[in-house]
């Protein structure tokens, strides 16, 4: 399958996950030579915030499986490109189901575009992801997938007149003909979250083309 992504090119495509939401993890992926920073976007009052963990409503509490902190203030988008300075891609997820996040990420990358290093986008949220690509705006777009009943809801959508770009697909979910499937689709293929570096071997051996992960020895493999 042919790319126009230097990365894709020239081998596994890493991608330090949550590095985007955080200054101190950001600048030690920055340092470790990932591919592309991971960091995630919510709609928050019509405006979108960057923060891995769901907020609770009128609370500036955030929560996420095990984990529950106040807020201390957000990373915005601005201070996260400056830090990057062209240093690595942005992988952004944008995680709220919200019609209107859609046109506010567009506002945001347009009002950004001369600090915008290369970018993928990806979202669980898939309606947002076609209206992304209805707006004809040159994203590349990653549905995100978490669950194997989605996995032909892809391949159908890879058929239609704005196929995705890939996808990022949770790594239980692949195996080798999995990941044969999407590429004959002419999808990218991302596996997240891959923290073990027998798993990342195993994925790496059967084709898998970006490994989303925590950890940054996992991702210099």
């Amino acid at each position: 399958m042919q790319s126009d992504h230097p990365a894709d090119r020239r081998g596994l495509y890493t991608i330090a996950h949550r590095a985007g939401n955080n200054l101190h993890a950001l600048e030690l992926a920055l340092e470790s030579g990932v591919d592309a920073i991971e960091c995630d976007f919510w709609h928050d009052h019509g405006r979108l915030t960057l923060r891995h963990e769901r907020k609770l409503p009128a609370v500036p509490l955030f929560y996420d499986k095990w984990i529950l902190r106040w807020s201390m203030g957000h990373l915005s988008l601005p201070d996260l490109l400056r830090e990057i300075d062209f240093r690595a891609a942005l992988f952004l997820d944008i995680k709220s189901a919200s019609p209107a996040a859609a046109a506010a990420f567009l506002d945001l990358y347009r009002d950004h575009a001369s600090m915008m290093p290369a970018v993928l986008v990806s979202s669980p949220q898939w309606k947002l992801l076609d209206r992304l690509a209805a707006a004809d705006a040159g994203l590349r777009l990653c549905y995100s997938i978490g669950a194997r009943r989605q996995l032909d809801a892809l391949l159908l959508r890879a058929r239609q007149a704005l196929p995705p770009y890939g996808t990022s697909i949770r790594h239980s979910l692949l195996s080798r003909d999995v990941i044969d499937q999407l590429h004959d689709a002419r999808l990218m293929v991302y596996a997240w979250t891959v923290n073990t570096p027998h798993r990342a071997e195993e994925l790496r051996s059967w084709g898998v083309d970006g490994l989303i992960s925590d950890d940054l020895e996992v991702l210099r493999m």
